[in-house]
């Protein structure tokens, strides 16, 4: 009976928070959801986890990818800090592949050097999380 109790818990629990994702960014093939309640501040930086649903699945049969960004509002840029990657929609189903490490800073700013498009999920990403 404790089980089914504690089952149910997790899964009431899983359902709420998947329902606090807030979509910032669509294409043709991609989705891109923040969770609001993930927005860390440490120091002048903040960290963010995203979820990048796919329309079909890619190589691999990835469907989604969650990653963890590392975001210099003030530099408007961003980095991530970790990858997973799952055969279901929202990070969900079996883990395809995953990894812990920080890629190189992506510059997101309107500005010359910045080789990221304007309406770039990166740049919606940015906007969302520097604004709360």
């Amino acid at each position: 009976m404790k089980r089914a109790l504690l089952a149910v818990a997790l899964l009431l629990a899983a359902t709420s928070a998947w329902a606090e994702w807030v979509k910032v960014a669509e294409t043709r093939d991609t989705v891109v959801h923040v969770d609001p309640a993930s927005i860390e501040s440490r120091g002048g930086f903040r960290r963010v986890s995203v979820v990048q649903d796919y329309a079909a699945p890619e190589t691999g049969g990835v469907r989604s990818r969650q990653v963890t960004y590392e975001i210099d509002c003030a530099g408007e840029r961003l980095r991530s800090l970790a990858v997973a990657e799952h055969s279901a929609a929202m990070a969900r189903g079996a883990p395809v592949s995953s990894s812990a490490r920080e890629s190189e800073w992506l510059v997101v700013a309107p500005r010359t050097g910045s080789n990221i498009a304007s309406k770039a999920s990166y740049r919606a990403i940015l906007r969302f999380v520097c604004s709360r």
